[in-house]
């Protein structure tokens, strides 16, 4: 470590500069894209419309506006969220296909298809 200062140093008195290789640049700043929010409001017994452009690494909001409790249950197991009485909850889409319903009421169904 003291020999790397006292090269630098040295170079940086005598004008030189020190080589650049693909270490020692800096990379661009990538900006990465904002990840989407998509709500799916539960209320009167029903889930509310599902989106159907959601995309990997997207946000999933379930919103429980019902006055009784409700989940969303993945039948693969990939997710399970209990929401209370006016409840949100906030989960990561993942890429595929996912048939879900209510665990407390199994009539309600839907599908979410995350690109």
């Amino acid at each position: 470590m003291l020999r790397t200062m006292i090269l630098i140093a040295s170079l940086a008195l005598a004008g030189g500069s020190l080589p650049v290789n693909a270490a020692t640049k800096a990379a661009p700043h990538a900006t990465a894209p904002a990840h989407v929010v998509h709500a799916i409001v539960i209320d009167k017994m029903q889930y509310g419309p599902i989106p159907t452009d959601v995309h990997a690494g997207d946000i999933i909001e379930w919103v429980n506006h019902d006055i009784f409790e409700h989940s969303a249950t993945a039948r693969d197991g990939r997710f399970d969220v209990d929401l209370k009485p006016g409840a949100t909850v906030r989960m990561t889409a993942v890429a595929g296909t996912t048939a879900f319903f209510c665990k407390f009421h199994p009539g309600m169904t839907g599908t979410l298809v995350v690109k």
